[in-house]
């Protein structure tokens, strides 16, 4: 189920296995020249991670950056943005399946992730965090710190291969979103949180969450980006969605949208 820019209430689609998807191909993604007949582009995004997605608590509408960013796109392109909103873990099986013509969700680029997607030009960008509770005096200089620690993250993200390679953890448990996760934290069944910093802070300022805190001490070891993506061999659509993110850097609007939901200093240049 799809909503417009206009629509009324977004619905979580249901999506295949992703190794199913894979093995299925993508022949039947859709031009750029059929994109614009039709008026409209569609775009796969997820409410999983605030503020980079989530539906607003008041219209149950979608708000957030990659939101933002994609309607914006459609826009450059000449054509009405169509959003279909899925877990994290189901935003390039459904641009694989063609469900979507175009990727807009807060997934970085990655030499694996790049072996079944085209990506485009960054977006915006970070390093990997640490979110622990309050009165905790573990400190986390470093991933090693984690040896010995029970720790979470969201399924299928790039913190989560990260954590894989950390000797002596204790255990791994995944989520499927960020309130799970630091709602466990603050009942002690993981001792900390691989994050991402824009989306915890978020969430402790929203909902003014006490009992956790950001590790301030860490310092992060990659400096990943996120960037939006089409189907592979989409070539024109992908020449043209560059151009657009382009122009929206170079106007000023994506610092704009950036630093609207408090991470200017973020953009990707």
């Amino acid at each position: 189920m799809t909503i417009s820019t206009t629509g009324t209430h977004v619905a979580a689609v249901l999506v295949a296995a992703l190794g199913g998807i894979l093995a299925s191909g993508t022949a039947d993604a859709r031009s750029l020249e059929e994109i614009k007949e039709s008026g409209v582009i569609s775009i796969v995004t997820t409410s999983s991670s605030p503020p980079h997605g989530f539906l607003s608590p008041d219209s149950g509408e979608l708000e957030g950056i990659m939101f933002e960013v994609g309607r914006a796109v459609a826009d450059k392109l000449g054509v009405e943005a169509e959003f279909t909103e899925v877990p994290f873990n189901g935003l390039i099986p459904s641009l694989r399946s063609d469900r979507a013509d175009l990727m807009s969700g807060p997934l970085f680029i990655t030499e694996k992730r790049e072996e079944v997607v085209d990506f485009t030009q960054p977006v915006y960008g970070w390093g990997e965090g640490l979110v622990t509770q309050e009165d905790s005096d573990t400190t986390y200089a470093n991933l090693e710190s984690l040896g010995g620690q029970t720790v979470g993250t969201l399924i299928d993200s790039v913190q989560y291969e990260m954590i894989k390679n950390v000797p002596d953890v204790e255990g791994i448990r995944t989520y499927r979103d960020y309130i799970s996760l630091i709602a466990d934290i603050r009942a002690g069944r993981i001792d900390v949180g691989v994050i991402d910093p824009p989306s915890i802070a978020y969430q402790i300022k929203l909902h003014g969450i006490e009992g956790v805190r950001l590790a301030e001490d860490y310092k992060p070891v990659n400096n990943w980006k996120v960037g939006m993506a089409v189907n592979e061999g989409n070539a024109e659509l992908l020449e043209a969605v560059n151009n657009a993110i382009a122009e929206l850097k170079s106007s000023g609007e994506l610092k704009r949208i950036l630093t609207d939901w408090g991470v200017g200093n973020l953009i990707a240049e």
